[in-house]
């Protein structure tokens, strides 16, 4: 390398040292788009739009939320996917962003390089639920009925591949019966599937079940966490219904298409951080009995999404359950 080229190298080295701290001081200059592939009104729905006005006023400009449903989360994580990695588009995404690529063949993006992880929101457990007025008072009793008529019941999911349709599998192979699959756009359908006498039950996650259990519409039979919830402590963990049991945990994040700027990422982080030590989320998840999740950095909440694809790839496999289950 002779010395002019050594000179223009180092000074386009130093413009861009330079430059990197004002894009980052700069951004945004325009409304952002946020994609949430959950229909409107869902839980994860009404989490997005609290994000969404937190963190606009937070940023200075409006983050538009797009609701894109339907394909277990795919249609909206294949359009932030293709978003230029500018920060002018994010995404909320759930964990069926990786139990997709466990499923399908042909998916048309690979979670682990075509995004950007950028902070972990909330979360939370499935939740066993029938009507009200169903005559299953157990989770033993729902077991029972399905055993002593396979494949006569069905269950409802937000989409082939949403941890709801995951949940059902996993207790289906644990106990050995068989039920009938009606997948739906969105998760709030499980509930009023049930309602309207298409389904039996489901295995919506906890928050999106919270206001029916409250109203007295379903009833709850266990729940897939560790321990019992703290906002209904008498239903009983699936562990605890039905031994060994299991566990699914479902989760939130806020994501970006990949190569998003480093500076861009920890400026989103940063401003997502604040939110979550002042409590500016906390209403609005605790209003859906979900559960908050914080990452101690963009790495580290990039780490937990991958440790969850491990796990639920060796689930997947062990249920042998594809994208052609119905």
């Amino acid at each position: 390398m002779n010395r002019r080229t050594w000179l223009a190298a180092a000074s386009a080295a130093a413009l861009s040292s330079m430059l990197a701290p004002a894009r980052a001081a700069a951004y945004p200059n325009r409304p952002i788009r946020l994609i949430v592939p959950f229909l409107a009104g869902s839980a994860p729905d009404n989490i997005a739009r609290t994000l969404a006005a937190e963190l606009g006023r937070q940023l200075g400009q409006p983050l538009v939320v797009e609701n894109m449903p339907g394909a277990g989360g795919i249609i909206g994580a294949g359009a932030l996917k293709r978003a230029a990695a500018d920060g002018y588009t994010l995404g909320i995404l759930a964990n069926t962003h990786v139990i997709n690529v466990h499923m399908y063949r042909n998916m048309p993006y690979d979670p682990a390089h075509d995004f950007t992880s950028i902070a972990a929101i909330s979360g939370g457990p499935t939740a066993l639920v029938v009507p009200a007025d169903a005559p299953y008072k157990t989770a033993g009793d729902l077991i029972a009925a399905m055993k002593r008529a396979p494949g006569k019941l069905n269950y409802g999911s937000g989409g082939k591949g949403s941890i709801a349709h995951l949940a059902v599998e996993a207790l289906l192979h644990q106990t050995g019966t068989e039920a009938v699959h009606i997948p739906y756009k969105g998760a709030t359908e499980i509930i009023t599937s049930m309602l309207s006498g298409q389904t039996q039950f489901g295995m919506p996650v906890l928050s999106t079940a919270t206001q029916y259990l409250r109203n007295g519409q379903v009833r709850a039979l266990a729940v897939s966490s560790s321990a019992r919830s703290a906002y209904f402590p008498e239903v009983p963990t699936f562990a605890e219904a039905m031994p060994p049991g299991f566990v699914l945990d479902n989760w939130t994040g806020l994501f970006a298409p990949a190569r998003l700027p480093a500076e861009l990422t920890q400026r989103l982080f940063a401003a997502i951080s604040e939110l979550q030590a002042g409590g500016r989320l906390d209403a609005q998840i605790k209003a859906n009995a979900g559960e908050l999740r914080r990452s101690a950095s963009p790495a580290q909440f990039n780490a937990t999404v991958a440790a969850d694809s491990a796990r639920y790839g060796t689930l997947i496999r062990s249920i042998g359950m594809n994208g052609d289950v119905s």
